[in-house]
């Protein structure tokens, strides 16, 4: 009989594959739209289900419901700037 020479998988070489770090796997977020709406406190929410439920069962129309919405975020945004001027000079004080 005659032996054949078997490779041992000690003696074979490795080879080294460079991967890209961790953060270059990252899938970029779909619904990145959504991140404005999910960071919203419960009654933002409630508002806009609530307006929601509103246009489906036709109470109002949805012109009405964009407008409230609309209304809502300018008042809400405006809130903030104030409550961050009125930060602001509390720590002047």
């Amino acid at each position: 009989m005659s032996a054949l020479p078997q490779k041992s998988p000690v003696s074979t070489p490795t080879q080294t594959i460079e991967r890209p770090p961790v953060s270059a796997w990252r899938v970029p977020n779909p619904l990145a739209a959504l991140d404005s709406v999910l960071r919203r406190d419960e009654a933002d929410i409630l508002l806009i289900a609530g307006n929601i439920a509103l246009v489906a069962l036709e109470v109002i129309e949805w012109p009405v419901a964009a407008l409230t919405l609309a209304t809502h975020a300018i008042a809400r945004s405006r809130f903030k700037a104030l409550q961050a001027v009125a930060e602001v000079a509390e720590e002047a004080d």
